[in-house]
């Protein structure tokens, strides 16, 4: 969920079973990724593309973003490291 809640907390929330939530999560999820509404919504940056404003003008922005490619838009992604792998991103967001 985009709250970050599972799906027994948002039936619970909902009072609704969790197969519903789950049912209709999916359905929600096939339609956002489809290829009619994916080509039609999402834009992804392409490499030439200018900095935005909104981050080339903000100091608490711009030396930590300069060089990144994509959305600053509160997106999530959850990953874990390998074992080996795992000091070099430890205590990091």
């Amino acid at each position: 969920c985009v709250t970050g809640l599972s799906i027994r907390h948002v039936g619970e929330r909902l009072q609704r079973s969790n197969e519903t939530i789950s049912k209709y999560f999916r359905r929600v999820l096939d339609a956002v990724s489809s290829g009619t509404f994916y080509n039609h919504y999402v834009k992804l940056p392409d490499i030439g593309a200018p900095i935005p404003d909104y981050i080339r003008n903000n100091p608490k922005l711009f030396p930590f973003l300069q060089h990144i490619l994509g959305a600053l838009d509160g997106t999530h992604i959850n990953c874990f490291t390998s074992a080996a792998d795992r000091h070099a991103s430890r205590d990091r967001k």
